[in-house]
């Protein structure tokens, strides 16, 4: 591992792209450091949104978070190969998994920045849902640190940005459902058992729209609004459900 290349990819985004891109001799330094840096910040990121349950999650979490992100780069570079060639960048592929794990490298760099504080706040007694939101938060940021070295090692010239944007399309597409299938990685600490995949629940995809759509039924209070209520003073009641979850955040 490079502590130059470790800099640079958080200072100096571009010119790790462009070494990537030109097909620099440091590409190979760029490619190990990069590796390294997915293995050890996904991890701990992982081991820390699985210390909310404890126990095997935060084994299981420091596993699949890296494991999700390395899956998704075996099958987006081929796809991003092909996308660079057809859309006038032929680059050769050593040339193409460099950026991926450049970008990946950052992006789990930025996860381990974002892993001591949210350690910090679950052990304050963070609850569930919130933890949910900072940790997707989290990922967000480090997603777009990625993209941002992503998008600079396409260079100028014609066809940059239809070719940012197919990048970008397969990248979430992937990432997602890949993310999907190795879920869950924020467990309950309620759960009595603690599997390390899921059964299959149909895809990404799906499990977005019914997420928008539940969005637009239900409110943030922790109260169903779906059911007209029988009680006389109008209050409204709460579902089983949304009633344990309202007592993990410490509500009455």
């Amino acid at each position: 591992m490079s502590a130059n290349v470790l800099a640079r990819l958080l200072r100096a985004p571009g010119e790790i792209a462009r070494a990537c891109r030109d097909d620099d001799p440091e590409v190979r330094s760029i490619a190990a450091t990069s590796l390294a840096s997915i293995v050890l910040g996904a991890a701990a990121f992982g081991g820390v949104i699985g210390s909310f349950r404890g126990g095997a999650q935060i084994f299981y979490g420091a596993a699949k978070v890296p494991l999700a992100m390395l899956a998704t780069l075996v099958i987006s570079a081929p796809a991003f190969h092909a996308l660079a060639a057809v859309l006038g960048r032929p680059w050769p592929m050593r040339s193409i998994v460099a950026l991926a794990l450049a970008s990946a490298g950052r992006s789990s760099l930025v996860l381990l920045a974002f892993a001591p504080a949210l350690w910090l706040m679950l052990d304050l007694g963070m609850g569930y849902h919130t933890a949910a939101i900072v940790a997707s938060g989290a990922y967000a940021v480090a997603g777009f640190a990625a993209l941002s070295l992503l998008v600079r090692g396409l260079g100028g010239g014609k066809g940059q940005i239809t070719t940012a944007i197919a990048f970008i399309g397969v990248f979430f597409a992937v990432g997602g459902q890949t993310a999907w299938i190795l879920r869950p990685y924020l467990v309950r600490p309620r759960a009595t058992s603690v599997p390390f995949l899921r059964d299959r629940e149909g895809s990404f995809a799906e499990a977005v729209l019914t997420s928008l759509t539940s969005a637009a039924i239900y409110s943030d209070r922790p109260y169903r609004i779906d059911e007209p209520d029988a009680r006389e003073d109008g209050e409204r009641t709460r579902s089983r459900e949304v009633e344990e979850d309202f007592e993990e955040e410490g509500g009455q």
